[in-house]
Parts: C-alpha cells; sequence; structure tokens
C-alpha cells in the first residue's frame, strides 16, 4: 500500500473513531496499522493532539506548536472518542513514541481524560452596570466581566456585581469586597446595596462584627474601618449572627454595631443608598454620553489624513460607506445588522460561515495599524478572521483570531521556488472565556520603522515581537470576518467571525500606546 494510501486509510479510521462508533473490524486495522507503520503512528498522535487542542483546551504553552501543526481545516473535525480502547491505543503509541504520560496526555488510558481536561469556569458572578467606576490594584473590571473569588477594591463610583445564585449587589465607593463563592461574599470596608431574591435565599454577607444571612429580601450594609459595621433592611428580613447568637431584622429596621461590640436599632431610611433604578437610569445617561463623544470624533476622523480606511457600521445598508481616507467601499454580504457598544450605536453580527464584507484597499504601507471594536460570541477553536486578504500572497497580511483565542497577525514572506514561507506575530490568550460576549477593542501595529510588530488589547500593549522580514504591506481585496479564498473544487475553508463588530479602521501610520489607550478610556461601553 502507498503512503498516500496509508495516510487516507488512517484518517477515514480516525474519522470514524470520532463518532463514537468504530466497528470490531475498525478498531483491529486501527491496531495493525499502528503496529506496522510509523507514519500512521505520527499522524494518528498528530490527531489526537489536535482534537485535544480544539476541543480540551490545551495550556497556553502549547498553543502556538498545535496551532501551526494543523494540516487540514479545524471545522472539519467532529468531537473526539472517548472510548477506553482508543485512549489506550494512544497511550501505547505515546510511550512508544517516547513521549510518556508526562507531555500532551495525563494519565491517557482512564476513560475519564475529556473530563478533567475540557474546559472549565471559575467565575462566580458577573459586572452587570457600571458608572464612573474606578478600580485600584489589578482587578479593574467593566460591565460583561465574569468574576473569580477573590478580593475587589472600588475606590469611587457604582458598580453593579449579579453573583450566579441570583443575588445583587451595588458598591458605592470606596469599597473593599471578597467575593466567596456564588453565595457568599465578605465586606472589609465600605457601602453596598444588595436586592435577594427567593432564589438566592440563604445568601451571607459577612463584616468583621457579624455575618448577614439573607432570607429573601432588599437591604444595605454599611462598614467603616474601624469595624463599626450598620444595617438596615428595605424589605424582607436578614438574621445577623453575631457571639453564637442570632439577630433578625424586618423590613423598615435596622441596627447600628460598635467596634466595641455594642449595638443599637435604628430606623432604615431607603433614600440613604442609590437604588437600583437609580444605577439603571445614570448608566443609561452615561451610555447616551459616550455614544454622543463617539459620534463627534467618528465625524473628525472623516478628514484625518491618516486614516486608511475606516467603517462605523452605522447606517442599515449593505453597501458599506468609507469615512476613511481612501474612500474605499465595502458591500456587506449576509451580515445582519445589529446594536453596538450602546443601545443607539449600528454593529454588524457575523455567525454564518457565509457571512462577510468585501472590501478593497488600495496603497502599499510602510505602517499600518488594525484596530476594532469587537464582542467574541463563541471560544475561537478555529480561525476566526478580522481582516483576511484574498489568497495568501506575500506582504498581504492575515489579521485574525486563533486557537484559543490568540490575536494574529500573519504575513507570507518571499521564498524560493514554490515553497510557501509564513511568519506569524502573535498574542497568546487575548479572547479568553471570561472576554466571551464582552466588547474588545483590539489592535496590531506593524511598523518598519520602530522594526517591531505588537498587539494590544482595550489600549494596553500584550506582545512585541521584531520584524522577521522587512517588507510594505498591501491589502489589496480582501474580506472583513472571512476569507474568501476557495481550496478547490468550490469548497472554502471556515474563518467566519462569531460576535460583532461595531468599528474597524486601518490606519496608514503606527499609532502609539498612549492613543491606543486614550482611545479605549473615551469610547469603551
Amino acid at each position: 500500500m502507498s503512503t498516500n494510501e496509508t495516510t487516507q486509510e488512517i484518517l477515514e479510521l480516525i474519522e470514524a473513531n470520532r463518532d463514537d462508533a468504530p466497528s470490531p473490524e475498525q478498531q483491529a486495522r486501527l491496531r495493525e496499522l499502528l503496529t506496522q507503520s510509523a507514519e500512521a503512528r505520527r499522524l494518528f498522535v498528530q490527531e489526537q493532539m489536535l482534537d485535544a487542542a480544539f476541543y480540551l483546551a490545551p495550556a497556553p504553552s502549547h498553543a502556538g506548536a498545535v496551532a501551526a501543526a494543523i494540516n487540514r481545516p479545524a471545522e472539519a473535525r467532529k468531537k473526539p472518542a472517548h472510548s477506553s480502547w482508543l485512549w489506550a491505543a494512544a497511550a501505547a503509541v505515546l510511550f512508544a513514541l517516547g513521549l510518556g504520560a508526562g507531555g500532551w496526555l495525563k494519565e491517557p488510558a482512564s476513560p475519564t481524560l475529556a473530563r478533567t481536561l475540557e474546559p472549565v469556569d471559575n467565575s462566580i458572578a458577573l459586572v452587570t452596570q457600571s458608572v464612573d467606576a474606578v478600580w485600584a490594584g489589578k482587578r479593574k473590571p467593566r460591565p460583561g466581566t465574569a468574576l473569580s473569588a477573590g478580593r475587589l477594591h472600588l475606590e469611587s463610583g457604582l458598580t453593579q456585581i449579579e453573583f450566579y445564585s441570583g443575588a445583587r449587589l451595588i458598591l458605592d465607593g470606596p469599597v473593599e469586597l471578597e467575593l466567596v463563592s456564588a453565595n457568599e461574599a465578605v465586606c472589609h470596608a465600605g457601602r453596598l446595596r444588595a436586592l435577594v431574591p427567593p432564589q438566592a435565599r440563604g445568601f451571607s454577607v459577612t463584616s468583621p462584627q457579624f455575618k448577614l444571612v439573607d432570607l429573601g429580601t432588599e437591604f444595605s450594609m454599611e462598614v467603616a474601618k474601624s469595624g463599626s459595621a450598620k444595617v438596615q433592611v428595605f424589605d424582607g428580613e436578614v438574621e445577623l449572627h453575631a457571639s453564637n447568637q442570632v439577630h433578625r431584622i424586618t423590613c423598615g429596621a435596622g441596627v447600628e454595631w460598635a467596634s466595641s461590640g455594642e449595638k443599637a436599632d435604628i430606623p432604615a431610611d431607603p433614600g440613604s443608598f442609590p437604588s437600583f433604578d437609580d444605577l439603571r437610569d445614570r448608566t443609561r445617561q452615561q451610555s447616551l454620553q459616550r455614544y454622543a463623544a463617539w459620534r463627534e470624533w467618528n465625524q473628525a476622523l472623516a478628514d484625518d489624513p491618516r486614516v486608511a480606511v475606516r467603517y462605523d457600521f452605522e447606517a442599515d445598508s449593505n453597501a458599506l460607506q468609507d469615512s476613511g481616507s481612501t474612500r474605499s467601499h465595502g458591500l456587506i454580504i449576509g451580515c445582519e445588522h445589529t446594536n453596538g457598544r450602546w443601545a443607539e450605536k449600528g454593529a454588524l453580527e457575523f455567525k454564518r460561515p457565509s457571512d462577510r464584507v468585501r472590501v478593497n484597499i488600495p496603497g502599499s504601507y510602510d505602517a499600518l495599524t488594525f484596530t476594532a471594536w469587537i464582542r467574541v460570541d463563541a471560544q475561537p477553536e478555529r480561525h476566526m478572521a478580522l481582516l483576511l486578504t484574498d489568497g495568501f500572497e506575500v506582504a498581504r497580511p492575515h489579521w485574525q483570531l486563533t486557537p484559543p483565542g490568540d490575536l494574529r497577525l500573519g504575513l507570507r514572506i518571499p521564498s524560493e521556488g514554490s515553497k510557501r514561507e509564513t511568519t506569524n506575530y502573535t498574542a497568546p490568550n487575548v479572547i479568553t472565556p471570561g472576554r466571551i460576549g464582552v466588547w474588545s477593542l483590539v489592535a496590531t501595529v506593524y511598523d518598519r520603522q520602530d522594526g517591531r510588530v505588537k498587539h494590544y488589547l482595550n489600549g494596553r500593549q500584550v506582545s512585541s515581537e521584531v520584524i522577521r522580514f522587512d517588507q510594505p504591506l498591501t491589502i489589496g481585496s480582501a474580506e472583513i470576518g472571512n476569507w474568501g479564498v476557495t481550496l478547490g473544487k468550490g469548497t472554502f475553508p471556515v474563518r467566519n467571525f462569531v460576535g460583532r463588530m461595531d468599528e474597524f479602521t486601518l490606519w496608514k501610520v503606527a499609532l502609539s500606546s498612549a492613543e491606543l489607550a486614550e482611545m479605549h478610556r473615551r469610547y469603551q461601553p
């Protein structure tokens, strides 16, 4: 049997195993090929690794090597088989090749491997609204950010947090709050207001003086740096557990607890804390103000000579107007118009393999900055296009997201004969599970004068690499959110972006870190 025939057969057998229903004959034939053919063993291990990469969330340190090894479209892969015999076969091959169980697959013979390697989420709450919030420390969550256990320090402003139990808190800065679980928090200092529905009955907030257990109600808590605390109940009933005693406080009442342990009854005053309705109204007003500021800036960019092409996706039309200096119009195919960062702003939604924006951008550039406001709605398990030039010709860039959420600028470089040489500039783990469904500003700078490629997330530089082959870049015919190249016989690789995009700009200059940081600060949702 020829090498090509062996390769085809092993691929067919692996594909059958992905259905979780291989016949005994197929199992026997696979074992035979693995025993007899080094090429079969190599291909088998590669396919198992790639399936793990796409479906079992490999560690970031392996992501680049896995992505580079892909030889056929990831979208053609089905969910990998988890049968014990297949994992046992994989274990045998790995040991035979000297890879061992300490590398990619931990205890590969175990049928529970898939469960131990599948993606996990340790978040317990979500930031849903925020007004003028200023955070201290490393954690600076924005609306849409999922929160894991740990301490938050809100210096000023208002923020609403929704726990997965259903309880909601308004933090009125300055506040130091520690998230413990989906049903528990610790208020070290500051003011908060809580709304606890019946589904979250038992939600607790601990202070230095007591532990408050909610019985399905609305209450406020204020903890001073000295350790004294105050609780007011606006609806329902709460329990305060302190010194092996339980104190019940009902609607309209409150208690003030001194740091010395003395307590006094006080009346509840709902107007002393911002309400959930107040926060919603203030959030709405802030969104209107930011959208108005963005529109003014957007109009000013129409005459900015630094802009090569810009699409704001405001008009509900398939004919896309370019507000940049090239006047290169685009054509929207398949995408649906929807809401962007703010309810008033337009955006495009990409969700089908057919969705794309066709563009043609002339010119040759020694510097380019790609910027886009995007909301990714699915963890990238394959390549997702941001801007891909038709084909993959020399010096024509591919800007995209790659598994498991990396931001990449890919370039083909000149090479001898028919050999295709490429170089990729990648920022790993830009789109993490916590960023799914959250608006983000992504940017990539290609600067021949500086000799570097830099990636940015929300105005913060996340990677910088030396340009490995110095060449001016051209765009020409390209697609936003997809890739229109054929693989032959009428088939196309699936590269469509999954999510929303409400702004795309190609700058013919290298924007500075300060400019990108300011762009995010002023026009974030």
